[in-house]
């Protein structure tokens, strides 16, 4: 019995996980790949294949949670991908963005309910017209993130002696007023915040009467 032992361990090893890295899994490349491909379904299930091989995978959580949002239109199982790769990675750099995405999400669910279930009209119009800036605020801060990413994986540069030149001061922006345009709605667009409405109020003085008399396709300046 005691010569068995050695063989029933060596049996039992080669049963259990390898442990490698979740990244380089045949279910996570298949996944990259099929989304890469824009077979959203396919992508999807092969993401789950990926968490239930290595569950505290939190990349694919975030994978797959852009996954729900952005292609497959459920923001349910979107914000639960979100939130489950904010409990696995709670120090990431990427928190404040991921929060924005559960944001979008929640609001995303919220302006879909039907007016039977209680919701007044206006606050759904109210809910699609955050949404719809959120939305533009995500892409933002998206494209921020891959920047951010790809500073960080360019390769060092030696220095030279060339002078860096010199700034150029940006264009001006603008924005054609659209329907339920409001100067606070513009703010969170454009600054994040409704308190910045004013900035923009001031940059179009001669323009607006008065801060609530926006006329649709009008063109403001956003400084």
């Amino acid at each position: 019995m005691k010569r068995l032992l050695p063989i029933f361990i060596l049996v039992l090893a080669g049963c259990q996980p390898t442990g490698t890295n979740p990244e380089q899994s045949a279910a996570y490349e298949q996944a990259r790949k099929s989304a890469d491909a824009g077979e959203w379904k396919s992508a999807a299930a092969f993401y789950r294949q990926t968490l239930d091989e290595h569950p505290r995978f939190a990349r694919a959580h975030l994978d797959l949670g852009l996954l729900y949002d952005e292609k497959l239109n459920d923001p349910i199982a979107a914000i639960h991908h979100y939130r489950r790769y904010l409990e696995l990675e709670p120090n990431s750099d990427k928190r404040k963005i991921v929060e924005d995405f559960i944001e979008r999400s929640r609001l995303s669910l919220a302006s879909k309910l039907p007016q039977s279930s209680g919701v007044d009209a206006g606050e759904l119009v109210r809910l699609q017209q955050q949404n719809t800036a959120l939305a533009a605020e995500v892409a933002t801060l998206k494209a921020k993130l891959a920047e951010f990413e790809a500073a960080i994986n360019a390769p060092a540069v030696a220095p030279t002696n060339t002078p860096p030149p010199a700034p150029v001061p940006p264009k001006p922006r603008t924005h054609l007023v659209a329907r339920g345009d409001t100067l606070q709605s513009l703010a969170l667009r454009y600054y994040g915040s409704r308190s910045a409405w004013e900035k923009i109020y001031q940059a179009n003085r001669e323009a607006l009467p008065n801060k609530d008399q926006l006329k649709i396709g009008q063109q403001l300046t956003i400084p």
